[in-house]
């Protein structure tokens, strides 16, 4: 890094003397020539003044700056370097969970009515534990980034990327929003076809913020809220819901018989389980897994088991949310209402590709060969 300082101010004052020797040059030029460049010594002058005035700026902003911005730049890549082994071995074990579920179908222990109980039971806390370590260490080089002088903005690598996939997976879930349109446009014979895709997206959205307006939040996080109401409630729901589709699509509106004899299945289409885990709670989760680590190059580790399961006992709305994002998923007989288990599914592509983009690093050789493979054949499944 000084190497590199010193070629520069070497540079730079290698260029102010050869303007100074140029300004020498020029006044001691035959007397014919220099009474002819009249401007000679005005140039010089401001060759000079120039040179006096840049010199110290680049070697006092310029340089300073740029040396700033190599330290960061080292920093973020020697933190980077330290949560390289913990992140692969985080995501080698969540591999072979996914392996087991999706690749060799062994999923049985997600129902809570599965025997043995108890030995379930912890298959399903241990998912859930490895899910949250992994966000752990997420959050663990999150907080040693943003620890650096003014953060760690900027850094961008595959591995992060992929890292950013697997946040993004977790709170956004699948396309809900367009799934419960095409649903609802199904059961009241609404056309939509004619609408181009971003249309459809846009009036997706609609309907997602005005069902809430009329159901509450309580639907985001309980999937039978809707059917828990009496019928006139969803009676009054569905009428409203009809009434703005067909506003939105300029379509005369539905009978009331129409609502009525459809209510079930407008009611079946607007009530769906998802496990949304947002951006903010996945901090909370993360940060909850981490804990003072004075005795390593990193400042946090991860919480043992046993605290995990006390951890888990916390009435939270994010722990509550984590807690049964996995309960009851059946792949066996898929309920095209429950997007939990799309949900899973592209949560193990993106850990694969955190694996993936791991083994295309330096750190190359901490990568398990056979864990590598269960994770271009998980990719190769999401596909």
């Amino acid at each position: 890094m000084k190497k590199h300082s010193v070629f520069i101010y070497t540079i730079i004052v290698f260029f102010s003397s050869k303007s100074i020797s140029f300004a020498s040059e020029i006044f001691t030029l035959p007397k014919n020539t220099a009474e002819n460049i009249w401007w000679a010594p005005l140039g010089s002058a401001f060759i000079g003044a120039v040179s006096a005035l840049i010199t110290p700026l680049i070697k006092d902003v310029i340089i300073a700056r740029w040396n700033e911005k190599r330290v960061k730049n080292d920093s973020q890549h020697e933190i980077f370097r330290n949560y390289a082994a913990p992140l692969t071995v985080s995501s080698e074990k969540l591999i072979w969970r996914f392996n087991e579920i999706l690749v060799d179908n062994r999923h049985q222990f997600l129902l809570t009515a599965t025997m043995p109980l108890v030995y379930n039971q912890y298959k399903r806390n241990s998912t859930l534990y490895r899910i949250a370590s992994l966000l752990g260490w997420i959050s663990a080089i999150n907080l040693e980034l943003s620890a650096l002088p003014r953060g760690g903005s900027g850094f961008l690598t595959p591995t992060l990327q992929a890292i950013g996939r697997v946040q993004s997976v977790l709170a956004d879930g699948p396309d809900v929003e367009m799934h419960r349109l095409e649903q609802l446009s199904s059961v009241w014979r609404l056309d939509i076809n004619l609408l181009s895709m971003d249309q459809k997206k846009s009036l997706a959205t609609k309907v997602e913020v005005k069902l809430y307006n009329l159901a509450g939040e309580k639907l985001k996080h309980n999937s039978e809220h809707l059917k828990k109401m009496d019928p006139e409630e969803k009676l009054t729901i569905c009428r409203s819901m009809a009434d703005f589709l067909c506003m939105e699509l300029h379509r005369s509106k539905i009978e009331d018989d129409i609502v009525r004899e459809t209510l079930s299945q407008a009611i079946t289409a607007m009530s769906y389980r998802e496990a949304l885990i947002y951006r903010d709670w996945q901090d909370a989760i993360g940060e909850a897994m981490l804990q003072k680590d004075d005795e390593s190059v990193r400042r946090f580790r991860i919480i043992g088991y046993e605290k995990f399961e006390e951890m888990l006992k916390d009435k939270s709305l994010w722990m509550t949310v984590f807690r049964d994002s996995i309960n009851d998923i059946n792949f066996e007989t898929m309920d095209p209402n429950d997007f939990r288990a799309k949900q899973l599914q592209e949560l193990a592509a993106a850990v694969s590709q955190v694996l993936i983009s791991l083994s295309e690093t330096k750190e190359k050789d901490l990568v398990n060969d056979s864990a590598l493979k269960v994770a271009n054949k998980i990719i190769k499944l999401s596909k």
